[in-house]
């Protein structure tokens, strides 16, 4: 099976691809770097990636830099070749790692092992692997083929790349990889995100379905990549995203050109999380949204229920939503759980007095919607489950919710102008990232805290809380820039802003 497994790669493959091959087989979170320094010697001074994979992990791999890497017969066989850590799910709801790199020729084991041996590092062979012990006691499973050579804090995935027959799944994510290789070599470290197996990354930290706002990582078919911009007081990534299915949501706003972000001034402080859509045309983006419609034949039906409700109301709905509607449109949620979306207007009074025989009174100012799917049927997946909702049209925008009390907080907020975009660490983040994006999500880490509560194990609640940990972090941004066809990205976690003082 070994055999079989390598010398597809070798014969349909570059020998240079070996590494990058084991690397992505289990994992959809690949990170990269050039051995001409370690991993840990590249980041001195940063503290951020041990405070993202926690305490125990650091520790370890600064065990694998301090009695492994370092060692010169060691780091002669991988001198300047590309070294990579994916991450993957554990059978106990853990997440381990495995280290991929090779040499420039086939390895020799006897120079290996005496290698180990001079670094007083104890080997002991297990399934066609090898348990390596550091003098610190820490324990690594090795394994060699020819050039390639593994690391892992685990077993498993050690025994499975060295048995398995090739899987041509990964072809298209290495393809990708390979195709931003000008790019990673002017950067320090590279990130690689294959969508496709981050809900299984993520089952150790999320034990449920990934609903709500985390639907977002379910199976999208997309691909990341991504490089490392070196601070000490955040974490920024930049790079593209590709999305690989041509009839996802997200596609109709990869041709668009990026808007400055103005809806986010009306989030109340209490906002945990939220997500922005920018266009610059809506009769451009409406094209791609009716394509969408027709793709999840919903196109006729659509189509049926606008013309009855103009029927029955003696209106146009053209008239309405895609000519009052400017370029931005959201959906946000508060720590509490309860949820709101917004869209910009052009003219806000105009809409509210046009919007009055499709809608009843619930208070003075808080209107709701007769009919269902009036906004989905504008706006599409973003409002699906807006029915029927609650609504308030307040400085041109369109706020609405499925609760009226909900609606009735946030005019409350909105008007003693107890707002996000107040708040310093809010500020913070907005100036270390552009201002101008197509789609934009935002998780505050504070705010989000009570709903963490419900959906994280345990071990990960606590890192998140915990001061090695990710507790230091204000907030978690990914941003998503139209470039014909692709996107321009942002991902950053963001640290307060600290200020020296003068003495």
């Amino acid at each position: 099976m070994a055999y079989l497994y390598f010398s597809k790669l070798n014969t349909q493959h570059a020998e240079s691809d070996l590494s990058l091959y084991a690397a992505v087989n289990q994992s959809g979170f690949v990170f990269s770097f050039e051995n001409e320094k370690s991993i840990l010697d590249i980041f001195k001074g940063q503290e951020s990636f041990g405070e993202i994979i926690g305490e125990d992990k650091a520790k370890q791999m600064q065990s694998l830099k301090t009695f492994l890497l370092s060692s010169p017969g060691i780091n002669k066989l991988i001198h300047k070749q590309t070294i990579y850590i994916g991450f993957f799910s554990g059978e106990k709801k853990e997440i381990n790692y495995l280290l991929s790199t090779q040499s420039e020729n086939k390895v020799s084991t006897t120079q290996l092992f005496q290698a180990l041996k001079s670094r007083n590092i104890l080997t002991e062979p297990i399934d066609n692997a090898t348990r390596i012990t550091l003098p610190d006691s820490t324990v690594f499973y090795l394994g060699v083929k020819d050039q390639l050579i593994l690391l892992s804090n685990t077993l498993q995935p050690v025994k499975e790349i060295l048995s398995k027959t090739f899987d041509k799944k990964d072809d298209s994510f290495v393809s990708y990889i390979k195709s931003g290789s000008r790019l990673s070599k002017n950067s320090l470290a590279q990130l690689y995100l294959n969508f496709n197996r981050i809900p299984a990354l993520l089952k150790s930290i999320v034990p449920g379905k990934l609903t709500g706002e985390l639907a977002v990582l379910d199976h999208q078919d997309a691909f990341a990549l991504l490089s490392y911009n070196y601070s000490k007081e955040r974490v920024l990534f930049t790079g593209t995203t590709h999305l690989n299915d041509p009839n996802h949501y997200y596609q109709l706003f990869s041709q668009t050109p990026p808007q400055k972000i103005t809806i986010s001034t009306i989030f109340p402080e209490q906002t945990a999380d939220y997500t922005t859509y920018a266009v610059d045309s809506y009769a451009n983006w409406r094209k791609g949204l009716d394509r969408w419609f027709s793709y999840h034949k919903e196109d006729k039906k659509r189509a049926r229920v606008i013309e009855e409700v103009n029927l029955k109301y003696h209106l146009n709905l053209e008239e309405l939503f895609p000519r009052y509607f400017k370029n931005q449109f959201s959906n946000f949620q508060l720590n509490t759980g309860e949820k709101l979306a917004a869209i910009n207007l052009t003219n806000g009074d105009k809409l509210n007095q046009l919007l009055l025989d499709l809608s009843d009174n619930y208070s003075d100012e808080i209107k709701h919607f007769k009919e269902a799917d009036l906004l989905y049927l504008y706006f599409g997946l973003p409002f699906k489950s807006y029915q029927k909702p609650y609504y308030v049209i307040i400085d041109n925008y369109l706020v609405f919710s499925n609760y009226a009390a909900t609606l009735q907080f946030f005019l409350d907020q909105y008007r003693a102008n107890k707002l996000l975009i107040n708040t310093p660490g809010y500020t913070n983040t907005n100036n270390q990232i552009p201002n101008n994006s197509n789609i934009s999500f935002y998780l505050d880490h504070q705010n989000s805290i009570p709903l963490l509560h419900k959906n994280i194990s345990s071990p990960y609640l606590k890192h998140f809380q915990s001061e090695k940990g990710l507790k230091k972090y204000e907030s978690f941004v990914y941003q998503l820039s139209g470039d014909r066809g692709t996107f321009q990205s942002n991902i950053l976690l963001s640290k307060p802003l600290v200020i020296e003082k003068d003495f």
